[in-house]
C-alpha cells in the first residue's frame, strides 16, 4: 500500500520547486523527478551508456552528465528531446516506484515539470499546477539559471501550455505575488489534503 499521492506541475519558472520546498520543510516527503533524473544519469552505467551512444562523448564531462549541453541540442529538436526522455524517463518510473512504497507519511508529492508529458498524472491522487505570467517565470530564470529569454522561449514551448494543464488538474495556483504567498498556499492545501483523505478514507 503507498501513500496519497499528490502531482505537482508548471512550467519552468513557475515557483514549483518553491512551492513544494514547504512541504518538504513540514515533514512531507517530496520526489523531485528533475534532480532524480540528473542522479540517475549520473550513477546508472546502462543510463550513462545509452546518453552517450546516442549524444556522444561529450554528454558526459568529468564522468558527470553535461546539462548544459544536453539542454542545448533537446530544446532545439523535438526528436531529440523525446528520445532523451524515452531513455530517462523509464529509469525515474523505476526509482519512483521503490521511492513511494518506502514511504508512511498520510500522503507525499511528486515534483515534475513534465508531470502530463510523461503520464506520471495517471498516477496521482490529486495534480496541482502552480502558474504564472510569463514575464514572472522569465526574470525568475534568467537569475536562477542565467539563460537568455530566447532559450527560455525555446525551453517553454516545449512543455504543455498551461491551458491543457489546468483542465487537467485539481488544484491551480496563480504564483505572481512574494514567496510568502505560497507559504500561505501550502498550509492552506496541507489542511485541504488531510481532510479529503480521512474523509474518502483513501490511505493505500
Amino acid at each position: 500500500m503507498r501513500s496519497f499521492l499528490i502531482g505537482i506541475t508548471g512550467n519552468m519558472g513557475s515557483g514549483k520547486s518553491s512551492f513544494t520546498s514547504f512541504f518538504k520543510k513540514n515533514g512531507i516527503p517530496v520526489y523531485s523527478s528533475d534532480k532524480r533524473g540528473k542522479i540517475l544519469m549520473n550513477k546508472k552505467k546502462i543510463l550513462k551508456n545509452n546518453i552517450i551512444k546516442f549524444f556522444g562523448k561529450k554528454s558526459y564531462e568529468e564522468n558527470k552528465v553535461n546539462t548544459k549541453l544536453l539542454s542545448r541540442i533537446v530544446f532545439k529538436n523535438p526528436t531529440s528531446l523525446k528520445l532523451l526522455c524515452s531513455i530517462v524517463h523509464p529509469w525515474i518510473f523505476l526509482d519512483f516506484k521503490n521511492w513511494i512504497f518506502s514511504k508512511k507519511s498520510f500522503y507525499s508529492i511528486k515534483e515534475s515539470a513534465l508531470l502530463f508529458e510523461s503520464g506520471s498524472y495517471k498516477d496521482c491522487d490529486l495534480i496541482i499546477t502552480i502558474i504564472s505570467p510569463i514575464e514572472k517565470m522569465i526574470e525568475r530564470i534568467i537569475k536562477r539559471d542565467h539563460l537568455s529569454e530566447r532559450e527560455i522561449m525555446n525551453r517553454i514551448k516545449f512543455q504543455i501550455s498551461d491551458r491543457e494543464k489546468i483542465k487537467n488538474s485539481n488544484i491551480i495556483i496563480e504564483n505572481s505575488q512574494d514567496i510568502s504567498f505560497l507559504k500561505k498556499k501550502t498550509k492552506e492545501i496541507h489542511n485541504k489534503i488531510i481532510q479529503k483523505i480521512f474523509k474518502n478514507g483513501k490511505r493505500r
